[in-house]
């Protein structure tokens, strides 16, 4: 089976439905009865300030979090933590971390080998195969035998991505994937992602990188409150926002001198009025 062939669900069908989740921890709720679905071959990217139940959504989509309202469907069967179904799922659902998670006494080809080998019953020469084929894409077949303290940040993230790939998953979902890499790797790991992208896998990205976001994603959801706030095409939500919240946020995140003026200038109004009643 070659990189691309991989399972993207029933013909016609979305390979995952959301309809109405809560997430809460104790008396906080994290995500709000949110509702949406994935096509096969869409690039859905989430986007939104820190804190708004982006990252805990996705741990929610692989059954890491448990929910307390709602559904997750994926690839037509229900998503529930609590069930043995789960791990089996996960299987199908590729998932990329801020921090790499890699097995630090592993080399790289053997952290893309292990769950091939282990899970899949792979013969070992055959999962090595293939994991030279998933380096040779991630651009990192000459660092195959490298363990990762030998490996800049973004070199582990691309071990990562392989890693995901090697199980042929239907589904990959990245959670803030260059949020802890130096800047000078960032356009080394989002240059897998398109070429990802372009192959036309099933993606779910939380992501700060606005431009990648606009140029690869089909759909862009904007999160703020456990609430989707906004959804369309990422060229609509970012030139023309619908929604006074969603334009606060873009204005920060690309034109963040604008933004801090307009707070300013909010803080300069507040203080004149406040001076104003003390005045009288």
């Amino acid at each position: 089976m070659s990189i691309e062939e991989v399972g993207q669900g029933a013909p016609g069908e979305p390979i995952l439905r959301v309809d109405g989740v809560v997430k809460r921890f104790g008396s906080r709720t994290i995500i709000n009865g949110i509702s949406f679905d994935v096509e096969p071959g869409q690039v859905v990217v989430i986007v939104g300030p820190s804190g708004t139940g982006k990252s805990t959504f996705l741990r929610c989509v692989n059954g890491l979090e448990d929910i307390q309202g709602g559904s997750i469907v994926f690839d037509g069967e229900p998503v529930n933590a609590h069930s043995r179904k789960v791990v089996a799922l996960r299987q199908r659902i590729g998932m990329i971390f801020q921090n790499f998670n890699l097995y630090p006494h592993l080399t790289a080809a053997e952290n893309v080998t292990l769950a091939p080998i282990k899970v899949l019953r792979e013969r070992p020469a055959a999962a090595r195969e293939r994991a030279m084929e998933l380096f040779r894409k991630v651009r990192l077949e000459h660092r195959a035998s490298a363990y990762p303290s030998e490996m800049s940040g973004g070199e582990q993230q691309r071990v990562a991505i392989a890693r995901a790939l090697a199980m042929n998953p239907s589904l990959m979902m990245f959670d803030e994937p260059t949020s802890a890499l130096d800047p000078e790797t960032v356009g080394d790991v989002l240059t897998v992602m398109e070429e990802l992208a372009d192959d036309r896998r099933t993606m779910l990205v939380v992501t700060h990188e606005m431009a990648f976001a606009d140029h690869v994603g089909d759909r862009m959801l904007f999160m703020d409150g456990g609430l989707i706030i906004e959804d369309g095409p990422p060229d609509e939500l970012l030139r023309n926002p619908q929604q006074e919240r969603t334009r606060q946020f873009v204005t920060s995140v690309l034109n963040p001198d604008s933004a801090r003026a307009r707070r300013q200038a909010q803080a300069d109004t507040a203080n004149g009025a406040s001076s104003e009643v003390d005045s009288r």
